[in-house]
């Protein structure tokens, strides 16, 4: 190998790896400043999603789901343009129709005026999981920033480094009443390619507003003891967007779901006079107009909470609304599998939900 180009990839390769190695880190646990994150709706439960008396009321896989960190944000302000992250999580980090950067990776967001602008950042999936982003600012001022953690893993033994001598300051959820979102995978995030874009941290963006997601994959079934603690926040908005993991069956008549919607609306005005609450229709499936007995299934659910809907109406619950299929407006090609949407589908998600959350906040 001729001398010159020795000495090329010599800079090319050796000195980079110096200066990552030589770059000096202090690392800071959020846990340890910060006791309810944004996304979260209740103190002191770490990187979770339910409190722990939790564990007693629910059903096992739903408690189990409740330890995935979907939705939640840690918000911080920093003067650096350099950040490490590592952690841990308990799970798989892929699914074979969810990436890695999905179920178990992080996403990181820094404030341009009101526009929250993506960063991208290098990774590593291996015991710890590591990311690294370098954010080429022209000032060293404090600069606000969201990351917003893995859809589909429990995460623990979170840390974010910094350089040293630079500044970070984590910072507690927003003082705003949250939308409060109870759902389905869809609504867990599946199967967005990264966290940032699941349809409930879109939203949250683009109305600069709280959002806590309680979508619990395959276990979203409008079940007393869930609107019980959904109750317990105080909320701008109530969603319950269920009805794709309430497919009709022999338990599961159309009288028993319109009973656990019905219940549900009732219960949560019970405890919240005024809050205002939005019923969703199912969205439908990709393949709905090519396989009949599909859309059987979404067709008879939207028949059925429409009807809940109207009798609600009728029997004076005011300050309900609905979000129909029509509406959400899914295109043909937003799907991963049929039923789960891609990043095209969580966008269409989040554009008709901020239409119809704009129109019940001016009401």
């Amino acid at each position: 190998m001729k001398p010159f180009l020795k000495a090329f990839l010599f800079f090319l390769i050796i000195i980079p790896l110096q200066a990552q190695q030589a770059e000096e880190y202090v690392w800071h646990d959020p846990l340890t400043t910060v006791d309810q994150f944004e996304g979260q709706g209740w103190k002191n439960i770490g990187y979770n999603r339910l409190p722990e008396k939790a564990e007693a009321m629910v059903r096992e896989p739903l408690w189990n789901l409740s330890r995935n960190a979907a939705g939640l944000v840690i918000r911080f302000t920093s003067n650096s343009d350099n950040f490490a992250i590592e952690y841990t999580v308990k799970g798989r980090f892929g699914m074979n129709h969810m990436p890695p950067t999905g179920v178990s990776g992080v996403d990181l967001y820094i404030k341009n005026k009101k526009e929250w602008l993506w960063c991208r950042g290098r990774y590593q999936f291996k015991d710890t999981i590591s990311y690294n982003f370098k954010i080429d600012r022209a000032s060293k001022n404090e600069r606000e920033y969201q990351l917003f953690l893995p859809l589909y893993n429990t995460v623990k033994d979170l840390r974010i480094g910094v350089p040293k001598n630079s500044r970070i300051t984590f910072h507690p959820k927003s003082k705003k009443k949250p939308i409060v979102v109870y759902g389905t995978s869809i609504a867990q995030g599946a199967c967005a390619s990264r966290p940032g874009m699941a349809w409930t941290n879109i939203l949250s963006r683009r109305l600069n507003e709280p959002v806590i997601n309680l979508g619990f994959s395959g276990n979203g079934r409008l079940e007393k003891e869930m609107i019980e603690l959904l109750t317990e926040i105080d909320a701008s908005v109530y969603i319950l967007d269920c009805l794709p993991n309430l497919s009709p069956n022999a338990k599961r008549t159309k009288e028993e779901i319109q009973r656990r919607i019905v219940n549900s609306v009732i219960l949560l005005r019970e405890k919240h006079k005024k809050t205002p609450i939005l019923l969703v229709q199912h969205a439908g499936y990709s393949d709905g107009l090519v396989d009949t007995e599909r859309a059987k299934v979404y067709g008879a659910l939207n028949s059925w909470i429409t009807q809940a809907y109207n009798q609600l109406k009728a029997n004076g619950k005011l300050n309900i609304y609905m979000l129909t299929k029509e509406e959400i407006a899914l295109t043909n090609d937003a799907f991963v599998d049929g039923t789960h949407p891609t990043d095209l589908g969580m966008q269409q998600y989040a554009e008709a939900y901020e239409k119809i959350i704009k129109h019940i906040h001016v009401q």
